[in-house]
């Protein structure tokens, strides 16, 4: 009864809100107050989020438009943080007034007096629009390029962002004529156009160089005599290499590092002013806000893609895997499949010939989401057309191997495989395996398990790679067991792995059962073992008892 009102308070935030929408109308039509346009588009955000969310009922949409709302606030807020306060008058004529309260709104420059507020829905439409582009950070960035330039009088701009996981800045923008600070490799000739390409690619330690000083020491510099400064390296004598003026804006969000800003002057051009420093500095907020918004936009976008691709990857998955075990005289099967969330990884399969050929088929493929499917659906082809022929378990490996390491482009997805081949004319089973599949087989004479598959190379990783033959008798009794490694390494809640020997005593404690009980036992004994720790690997078993 309670699940169907579960999303009631989503209609309910959404008609308050509504309300104050409303208000922030009147008070703005009959100028009571000033009220920004940021508000009225980051509460239309949170109301068409919660409406979509109430509807759909998926809370994806929800998460992106509060984090639009959040973007939309963010520089506003950083703006108003760090805007001058100006000295007023006590007493004078609403004239005066009116312009001291002119001069705390604006950016003054001696050939222009632009609104602190018109650069802010200036960059906030930029950095809304970059949400859309596929290309991402760099035309986001090489639209600030253009309008800093515009607003300090620069004649070149470069943004250099910190990479995620490596001490290294990235050249992400270069806007104008940037003059390079740094020393040029020895292998880039000393021609304009070749000096911009080389730049445009230019990746900078965090240490030796003006970009990583400035990063690391947090604080704005102006350099207008860069012969006297240390940090700044003169290339040669060439016109187009003569080193001006320069502003450094360390970027940060919240004393996390995200790259550094940097302004270059021609030397005809003069120098850099107090004014032009401290508008640097200030634009400078918005880059680092617009760089570390875009890239939490980016990661979510990516994270909801890769949850769709998930789904669809897990959907094909569980309809490759055998709806119902053929009946099979001679043989009691049992198997477990239990997929992780969102990854496309193991599939089994049983393919009946002839009396003296019944395939067995246990497959792990590494990765994730779609491309990891492809070569599920490759090699799960490729198998079954190769099985029907005459070949043994060794030469199917093999010849699938080669088709799919000539078709894998991508390195990181391949699979592990266990091919059994029964013959129940003969009482043998032929085997081979690539990868981390093992195979065990437990001998009802001894009352023992034993692991008998090789070490070899997983399908897909080199072409040339031949899979070993291997034959073994088995009798009644006898029980061939084979599982992806998803199973034996499963983790209970202090990190311990579930291992072959507990499954080993699993098999010995109930060989008396049928494949199916044994199969369950197994089941329940990692369930047990697990507990509630979260699983990140599939798990997969298939239980063969010779009757």
């Amino acid at each position: 009864m309670l699940n169907q009102y579960a999303h009631l308070p989503l209609l309910i935030s959404a008609g308050l809100t509504t309300i104050v929408f409303a208000f922030l109308i009147v008070v703005k039509a009959r100028k009571t107050a000033k009220v920004s346009f940021v508000f009225f588009l980051s509460l239309l955000s949170v109301i068409s989020g919660l409406v979509i969310t109430y509807l759909l009922k998926d809370p994806v949409f929800l998460y992106l438009m509060l984090t639009l709302a959040s973007l939309l606030m963010t520089p506003y807020a950083i703006l108003k943080a760090l805007q001058k306060k100006e000295d007023r008058t006590k007493k004078g004529s609403s004239a005066n007034n009116n312009t001291l309260i002119q001069q705390r709104m604006n950016i003054v420059y001696e050939d222009q007096d632009i609104s602190l507020l018109d650069v802010n829905r200036q960059f906030i439409n930029i950095m809304a629009e970059s949400f859309n582009n596929p290309q991402g950070l760099t035309p986001l960035l090489d639209s600030y390029g253009k309008k800093i330039m515009e607003l300090t009088h620069a004649d070149g701009v470069l943004s250099v962002v910190l990479d995620d996981f490596e001490d290294i800045l990235n050249v992400k923008n270069l806007s104008g004529k940037f003059i390079p600070p740094y020393e040029i490799p020895e292998n880039v000739p000393h021609k304009e156009q070749r000096v911009e390409m080389n730049m445009r690619y230019m990746q900078f330690p965090l240490k030796g160089n003006i970009f990583g000083e400035v990063l690391n020491g947090k604080v704005p510099v102006m350099i207008n005599e860069p012969s006297k400064d240390s940090r700044i390296f003169q290339n040669k004598d060439e016109d187009f290499l003569k080193c001006g003026a320069y502003i450094f804006i360390p970027l940060y969000v919240n004393d996390r590092a995200v790259g550094v800003l940097g302004l270059s002057k021609n030397p005809i051009n003069g120098d850099f002013t107090e004014q032009e420093f401290d508008s640097a500095k200030r634009l400078g907020e918005f880059v680092a806000s617009a760089i570390m918004s875009t890239s939490i936009h980016n990661e979510i976008v990516d994270r909801f893609s890769l949850a769709k691709e998930g789904e669809i990857a897990t959907n094909v998955q569980k309809s490759l895997v055998p709806a119902k075990l053929p009946a099979i005289p001679g043989l009691s099967i049992g198997t477990v499949f239990n997929p992780a969330e969102n990854i496309c990884g193991d599939y089994y399969d049983v393919m009946v010939s002839r009396k003296d050929r019944i395939s067995f088929v246990m497959a792990d493929v590494t990765g994730k989401s779609l491309n990891s499917m492809n070569v599920m659906l490759q090699l799960r082809a490729m198998l079954r057309l190769i099985i029907n022929t005459t070949q043994t378990a060794g030469t199917i490996l093999s010849w699938a191997n080669r088709g799919i390491a000539s078709e894998n482009n991508t390195i990181d997805h391949f699979a592990s495989v266990a091919l059994l081949i029964y013959d129940s004319v003969n009482n043998k089973i032929q085997y081979a395996s690539g990868g981390t599949n093992p195979i065990f087989i437990y001998s009802a004479e001894t009352n023992t398990v034993k692991e008998i598959s090789g070490i070899q190379e997983p399908i897909g990783v080199e072409k040339s790679t031949e899979y070993t033959d291997n034959e073994i008798s088995v009798k009644s009794g006898d029980i061939v067991i084979t599982c992806t490694d998803g199973l034996i390494e499963a983790l209970n809640g202090d990190g311990h792995q579930y291992t072959k020997a507990n499954l080993e005593k699993v098999i010995i404690a109930n060989h008396s059962s049928d494949g199916k009980e044994i199969a369950n036992k197994i089941k329940n004994d990692v369930k047990k073992f697990c507990g509630s720790a979260a699983q990140h690997d599939d798990q997969s078993l298939m239980v063969i008892k010779i009757k």
